[in-house]
């Protein structure tokens, strides 16, 4: 279970979810445990995108547009519980909470399931981000990264593999390698939200906005089985992926 989820769904007056108002030492041993949840979704979310490279490398597109949602989803989430908010159930109904003296948890209406929970809190909570600045296709970015990943999920039949997806073709010309060098680079976000890049640019960018995050401790993911799978994942036949790794600092 998330820590955040684990300790308020006992924090409540009568030892059951929260129900009354954050004390200032509630508020602020909540955001420390949010700090753990983050670095390890943030782990959760290399994972996924080092396994989806692999999967591109091999032709395996379908999963690899599943890993790289996953990563998005998981990264949102860390983002969030870097600026002291927390989603969390009561029971299957979604509350949202910012970790400040005097706050509690309120409903998020209009949502079903986390995936789209986690987008529209992002959403409401940053309209601004920079994350949200431009559609893909007339869509909302992280709402037409989903829709990748349902219809790889569900709409198909059968997979298409080994036949490469559009979304992909750009980054299979230019090679795995190369792709993910320039959108760790680019810092104009020109494709992130460029249908022929997203599908990996979107995910790779918003890892970047993780690790910027001052909050952050980057650190946290230092077991040595961790950073030896994380280096193994960001490798290829021509070797480690430099820049990936110079990124997660490892």
């Amino acid at each position: 279970m998330h820590h955040a989820q684990s300790q308020i769904s006992s924090m409540g007056s009568g030892g059951g979810f929260l129900d009354r108002p954050l004390s200032a030492r509630e508020a602020t041993n909540v955001e420390q445990i949010l700090r753990v949840d983050a670095t390890n979704y943030l782990y959760s979310a290399c994972v996924s995108i080092g396994d989806a490279l692999h999967g591109i490398d091999r032709s395996l597109f379908t999963w690899a547009t599943v890993k790289l949602y996953y990563s998005s989803f998981y990264l949102l989430r860390s983002l969030l519980a870097l600026s002291g908010r927390v989603l969390l159930y009561d029971g299957t109904k979604p509350r949202t909470l910012i970790c400040k003296p005097g706050e509690k948890p309120n409903p998020l209406g209009g949502t079903r399931g986390t995936h789209q929970a986690v987008i529209t809190y992002f959403a409401k909570s940053f309209p601004n981000s920079p994350l949200l600045s431009q559609d893909i296709v007339s869509e909302a970015p992280f709402k037409w990264l989903m829709r990748q990943r349902e219809e790889a999920n569900y709409v198909a039949g059968r997979f298409g593999d080994p036949q490469c997806p559009i979304n992909f073709l750009s980054i299979v010309r230019s090679g795995v390698r190369r792709s993910t060098a320039e959108y760790i680079s680019d810092n104009t976000y020109l494709y992130a939200f460029d249908p022929a890049h997203a599908i990996l640019a979107l995910p790779v960018e918003t890892l970047k906005q993780v690790i910027a995050h001052p909050n952050l401790d980057i650190t946290a993911n230092t077991e040595m089985d961790a950073q030896r799978l994380l280096r193994s994942l960001f490798a290829d036949k021509a070797g480690p992926m430099r820049d990936m790794l110079a990124l997660l600092r490892i």
